[in-house]
């Protein structure tokens, strides 16, 4: 059995002379155990109860290379070397690899070994607290949700980063070790960064230096809420950066209103980080008493956390309250599953987003205002019926596509209409381009379809024949669609019924080209005959009426007013048709 002493040494008479000064001390004979350096070799690992004593008389083995055998036998307790003589070098030396204390035979006293042993044993244990204490606080840089950066404060150059800044960034360890401060900010922020460094750079407490872009490996960009509190490195002056990435609540105006504008320091305890969140958070314990709530959720419900802390939370609010999300909260404290939900306050009017995480002490729960979005989804809902409701309430064709011809929305003008070209169902996602329609009509509006794809916009009319024969006629237009890059994704597509205004043009083409006909009937063929009778006007004697040149001439004058009545007939009858035509189209002979 080993004792609460272990002396180590081959002079039996060192062992017997300290052995008889620990029993002035108090130490029983059997608490006080001897070990020679040849016993030793048959140790693995030797575990004292308090303390080490080292002799070095009698070993001609290098001092340090003895001390280290034993540390490595002795783990984690205290150990004060014996020597027969003074030698400051290699005491200092001894001390600054672990020694507790180094004492020369015949030196110190009763008095001065009582004292030794006990701040070697205390000394001891505050080193194995520090050594806790530096493990714990390596584990909480290391695994910190948040990147976090150390920097030297007077080259910026990085001494130490933990896992989360490597996942941020994308650089490794050894890559950051390479860099400085700047080569992670945008260039247009390396003035602004000297100046606030230059007014912060004596600075001994936790700053917020605000917002932040920062810029990872790939090049993209990111903005960081940076905080800066300085501390020491290996010896060294340093800043230790927290970076919270707030690119999602920036971008996002809504909640860009609700940011706590100064978050406090956090370091030594975990509220400090609670308090710093946006969402409002409370925790509960297994009797469903208030452990802890912090500033927003003071702020939203209107209630002061000293009059929360120890109370019952159904007792707190109202009976409304527990109704609506009691059974949830008990599900999760009985199976201890984590869960999400949404639910709506009626006395404060406003929606909120409840993340409920259980653990063996009770519940931890997360509440965001979600009031906005959940208006904002509404107002979209709403606002597709009430499009809905308009496009379908029109006789007009509207229609889209996308870049393979399929069908994205249609209002059920334009689907009716369809179902009148051909029996087939045409349907969301299938293909606009019939197959059992005409092949002509089906290139034809493929070609219509792709030059819109290619990005213009025109209109055109289409003249079709409906499944009773009748043809109906359409003016289209086709308007590409663009997404957010102008890059062409699809064709919107609007169609008016033109059938009456396009019969009532095609009758008035039809009229115009008669009265054209009648118009040149009348200028130029009505023009010779006219001129015969004229000039056999002029030349008729009307002195001698008998004259024989007379017959010839009013025989002459016969055919030629024959003919011409043949013209007037020609264009009685065309002005005939005419009239037959605007009375068919209008009802009445009178109407043009």
């Amino acid at each position: 059995m080993v004792g609460k002493i272990v002396v180590i040494g081959d002079s039996s008479e060192d062992f017997s002379c300290l052995r008889n000064q620990l029993m002035t001390l108090g130490y029983d004979r059997e608490e006080i155990t001897n070990i020679s350096f040849q016993e030793l070799g048959d140790l693995i690992v030797v575990e004292a109860e308090e303390l080490v004593f080292l002799s070095l008389s009698h070993t001609n083995q290098p001092p340090l290379e003895v001390f280290s055998y034993i540390q490595e036998l002795f783990s984690e307790k205290p150990i004060i070397v014996l020597s027969d003589k003074e030698d400051p070098g290699i005491s200092k030396q001894l001390i600054s690899v672990g020694a507790q204390d180094y004492l020369v035979k015949e030196t110190y006293d009763q008095f001065l070994l009582k004292k030794a042993i006990r701040y070697a044993i205390e000394r001891r244990s505050l080193l194995k607290q520090v050594a806790h204490a530096k493990n714990d606080y390596e584990k909480l840089f290391l695994h910190h949700p948040n990147p976090m950066l150390v920097f030297d404060r007077d080259t910026l150059c990085f001494l130490r980063v933990n896992h989360a800044a490597t996942e941020q960034y994308g650089y490794s360890e050894s890559e950051f070790l390479k860099l400085t401060l700047k080569d992670i900010r945008i260039r247009g922020d390396h003035s602004k960064l000297n100046r606030l460094y230059k007014s912060l750079i004596n600075s001994e407490r936790l700053h917020d230096v605000g917002i932040w872009t920062h810029r990872k490996k790939t090049g993209e960009e990111f903005y960081a809420h940076i905080y800066w509190l300085p501390t020491k490195f290996e010896g060294r002056k340093a800043q230790l950066l927290v970076a919270i990435d707030e690119t999602e609540t920036i971008v996002n105006a809504a909640r860009n209103e609700e940011l706590t504008k100064e978050i406090k320091a956090y370091a030594d305890r975990i509220n400090s980080i609670l308090e710093s969140i946006t969402d409002g958070f409370f925790a509960v314990d297994n009797e469903w008493k208030f452990t802890y709530v912090n500033r927003v959720f003071e702020k939203t419900f209107a209630r002061k956390r000293e009059n929360l802390i120890g109370k019952n939370v159904w007792e707190v609010f109202p009976a409304k309250f527990g109704e609506k999300i009691a059974p949830r909260y008990e599900r999760a404290m009985r199976t201890r599953k984590h869960f999400n939900f949404e639910e709506y306050f009626d006395a404060l009017d406003m929606w909120f987003s409840v993340s409920v995480y259980p653990s063996e002490g009770g519940l931890a729960v997360y509440i965001q205002d979600v009031t906005k979005s959940r208006k904002l989804k509404e107002k979209i809902f709403n606002d597709q019926i009430n499009l809905n409701a308009l496009i379908n309430n029109t006789d007009d064709l509207i229609w889209s596509i996308d870049k393979d011809l399929n069908l994205l929305s249609a209002n059920e003008a334009y689907k009716k209409r369809m179902r009148s070209f051909s029996q087939t169902e045409i349907k969301e996602g299938r293909p606009v381009i019939l197959k059992d329609a005409d092949k002509e009509l089906q290139e034809k509006w493929t070609s219509l379809y792709k030059k819109a794809l290619t990005g213009q916009s025109y209109n055109m009319e289409s003249a079709a024949n409906t499944t009773d024969g009748s043809i109906f006629y359409t003016e289209v237009s086709f308007n590409p669609i663009r997404n957010p890059q102008q890059e062409v994704i699809g064709v919107g597509c609007y169609a008016r019924d033109i059938t009456e205004r396009k019969k009532h043009q095609l009758m008035i083409e039809h009229h115009n080209r008669l009265l054209e006909d009648i118009a040149w009937k009348q200028s130029h063929k009505m023009r010779g005959p006219v001129a015969s009778i004229l000039g056999i006007m002029q030349i008729f004697d009307f002195d001698d009426m008998d004259n024989p040149f007379n017959h010839e001439l009013l025989q002459h004058l016969k055919n030629t007013t024959e003919k011409l009545d043949a013209m007037i007939k020609d264009i009685v009858s065309s002005t005939a048709a005419l009239d037959h035509d605007i009375f068919n189209e209008n009802g009445s002979a009178n109407t043009l």
